[in-house]
């Protein structure tokens, strides 16, 4: 599904995106506060709030039929790929490893996360990426 006006749900779109990096940053700051006992036993659900924010993110992009959802899509699974692969290692005590991809992670979180930038009517956006495929594009009907 789609937005069949997407300049009207770009503001509240990149104030949700907006917010959902803030809370996520949040939680990340609240995770490298804790002592090093308690930061792996975060670390797990720090994860998960990640991928739930992630999801959300891709969501709103895909209803607004942004052109950098794919871009966006990739980032997010190689910043994934890099928490789950570290995970096992801090629930088993690495504590500094933690901490370094927590840092990294914030890093990531504070760049600017907001759609495109809406093209004039009648008008087609600059091609930067490859045409999605069509069986992966949803449209309301």
């Amino acid at each position: 599904m789609r937005i069949t006006d997407p300049g009207l749900a770009r503001p509240a779109a990149t104030a949700a995106l907006q917010r959902c990096r803030r809370d996520l940053r949040a939680r990340v700051a609240r995770l490298r506060a804790q002592p090093d006992d308690l930061f792996s036993q975060e670390f797990p659900a720090v994860v998960t709030a990640v991928e739930a924010g992630f999801r959300h993110e891709e969501t709103l992009l895909e209803l607004l039929g942004d052109t950098c959802l794919h871009p966006r899509r990739a980032d997010h699974a190689i910043i994934l790929c890099a928490l789950h692969r570290t995970l096992s290692q801090v629930e088993g005590g690495d504590v500094a490893l933690g901490r370094q991809v927590a840092d990294a992670l914030d890093a990531v979180l504070a760049l600017t996360c907001e759609p495109a930038p809406a093209h004039a009517p009648g008008r087609a956006p600059p091609r930067r990426h490859a045409r999605p495929r069509r069986d992966l594009v949803h449209h309301a009907h």
